[in-house]
């Protein structure tokens, strides 16, 4: 036999946590059909040694259903050895959806998650449809692969129209909802997902739909899924940040009871007001796995950095006077923003421990870049500094700064040092912890204001070997999450799976910081975080990036539940 491709010499860490292995691996019609001493020859032939060969890592918290459109490897995802994205993720999809409500789909996404609406207008292609229609378009022209949950958001709209925002569904449009997620499941949607954050405010200044949904209904769409082999649910509970209140510690205990699927929680994270809320959400999870209950919430090992303009940022939404000022459209924003009286407002909503939502201090911002040269010279300082200078206050500094370029000024945040030492602890738990999934990059989302898509890179270079080992590591990034979610055939890297693969160097590797860049349909910007150390991406037994570089072929599968 001659294989398609034949990756020698390297060293095997096959995604069970096994010890690695030195072995070669032979590929043929995109499949992993021989792992051992290989005397045949291949077609293409990849020289691993010295370098680690895993499978492809599946990033399980994105938000590149959008994205996809234009970018089909999910960039810069595949750069950090991601194979296989997960998307529709917090209840966020555009189908199933009616033609008159994708635009208001793609409104709310670009709300919520962060996405330019000029992109979207110029590069998003679907008109509406079923499930199933959103991804069939999809098939062939995907360079990872991909596929989905069904998002509440979406199945709410289709049902109740614009009441989705504002009311409580009636039993029968519950039922309605009900058959609208077993279409969608029998199309293949890798589960369910809802959420009930405050933050998650639509362009109309609403909270988006799934907010208003009670728990019976959440629970009764959580119920069809008991009738598939298949599927997860993922969801934010509206009292994530302090550890789950009781309601929603017995909704999320309900959902496993009806449904019998594992349930994806929020990443492990403090807030201003419950910096200790992750350790009890994390007691409760353990509590109920005594019970039988599968819970998984996430760690995250990218850098908790920020970046904002006034012009488009979430990150204030959950403080009700920031949100009413941010969400207006201009002059009225800037108008706003230049008066007194809503300055005194919004300082006085930062300086109550109970309203604020923010885990940064505004003096402790600093430009990062800006539009005018003629105001080069505030990159790289804080409102602090300039505050003091100017003997003003930092949030007027702040809101100054902004408005001398029409809200376009970007800014990121400084992390103090205890900060960073409090998050390393908290980090670590999770790390550590056997029932923490890696992820949460939220790739295709807030593209202004951080990319997370370095998470698999940054466990595997910074917390190897000292934390975990690199098998416990390989297994967090690929067979847990293919465990979690059902993917059959991948995460492990054996005879009869998928060839999804990485080969990698693990002493260069490395994740570099995050930059911007003007990619994206009609020149808008994004961050991105490059990577080093990577040989090879391979999809479906097709390299997609050799040496950090795209080669420019479309393998990847939709992944389909069915």
């Amino acid at each position: 036999m001659r294989f398609d491709l034949l990756i020698r010499g390297g060293r095997v860490v096959d995604g069970t946590g096994m010890p690695a292995y030195r072995a070669d691996v032979a590929v043929k019609d995109g499949r992993i059909v021989r792992i051992g001493r290989v005397q045949e020859q291949g077609e293409r032939t990849i020289d691993a040694a010295g370098a680690i060969v895993a499978p492809g890592f599946i990033d399980v918290h994105t938000h590149y259903d959008v994205q996809l459109d234009w970018d089909p490897l999910a960039t810069p995802s595949c750069y950090h050895g991601v194979t296989t994205v997960l998307t529709g993720n917090c209840g966020f999809t555009l189908a199933p959806s009616k033609p008159e409500d994708v635009a208001w789909l793609a409104a709310m996404l670009s709300r919520v998650e962060g996405m330019s609406k000029e992109a979207l207008a110029t590069g998003f292609e679907f008109k509406g449809g079923s499930f199933g229609e959103f991804w069939d378009r999809l098939e062939g022209r995907l360079g990872v692969n991909a596929g989905g949950y069904v998002g509440h958001c979406a199945v709410r709209r289709w049902v109740m129209g614009d009441q989705a925002s504002e009311r409580a569904a009636s039993d029968e449009e519950v039922r309605q909802m009900q058959a609208l997620v077993r279409e969608a499941m029998l199309q293949g949607a890798l589960g369910l997902s809802t959420s009930q954050v405050a933050v998650h405010v639509g362009e109309d200044g609403r909270e988006v739909p799934s907010n208003h949904a009670t728990a019976d209904e959440i629970v009764a769409l959580a119920s069809v899924l008991a009738e598939f082999d298949h599927g997860a649910i993922e969801i934010i509970p509206r009292s994530f940040a302090q550890g789950y209140n009781d309601p929603d510690r017995e909704l999320v205990l309900k959902l496993y009871e009806v449904s019998g699927k594992p349930i994806e929680l929020n990443i492990l994270a403090p807030t201003p007001q419950h910096p200790m809320g992750w350790q009890r959400m994390l007691e409760f999870c353990h509590e109920a796995f005594e019970q039988g209950v599968r819970l998984h919430p996430q760690f995250t090992t990218n850098k908790l950095e920020l970046h904002l303009k006034l012009a488009d940022t979430f990150v204030f939404d959950e403080m009700m006077e920031w949100r009413e000022v941010l969400t207006q459209p201009e002059p009225e924003r800037s108008r706003r923003l230049r008066d007194p009286a809503t300055r005194a407002r919004l300082r006085t909503q930062l300086a109550d421990e109970q309203a604020r939502a923010v885990a940064f201090d505004i003096a402790d911002l600093e430009v990062e870049a800006v539009t005018d040269a003629r105001n080069q010279a505030l990159i790289g300082r804080s409102m602090g500094e300039i505050a003091a200078e100017r003997g003003a206050d930092a949030l007027d500094v702040f809101l100054d700064i902004a408005l001398l370029e029409e809200l376009q000024v970007s800014f990121r945040t400084r992390m103090s040092d205890l900060a960073r030492q409090f998050i390393h602890h908290l980090v670590e738990t999770g790390v550590k912890d056997p029932i923490v999934m890696a992820g949460s990059s939220d790739g295709g989302a807030h593209l202004g204001s951080f990319t997370g898509a370095d998470y698999s890179t940054r466990l595997l270079s910074e917390w190897v070997p000292e934390t975990l080992s690199l098998e416990q590591a390989v297994w967090r990034l690929t067979g847990m999450p293919a465990t979690v979610h059902g993917l059959r055939d991948r995460g492990f890297l054996r005879s009869g799976a998928w060839a999804d693969l990485v080969v990698f160097d693990l002493d260069e590797l490395a994740a570099g910081d995050a930059y911007r860049v003007r990619d994206f349909p009609a020149e808008t910007e994004r961050y991105v975080a490059d990577a080093k150390g990577y040989r090879a991406v391979i999809v479906n037994g097709v390299p997609i990036l050799e040496q950090n570089k795209p080669t420019g072929a479309m393998p990847g599968h939709v992944i389909r539940g069915a």
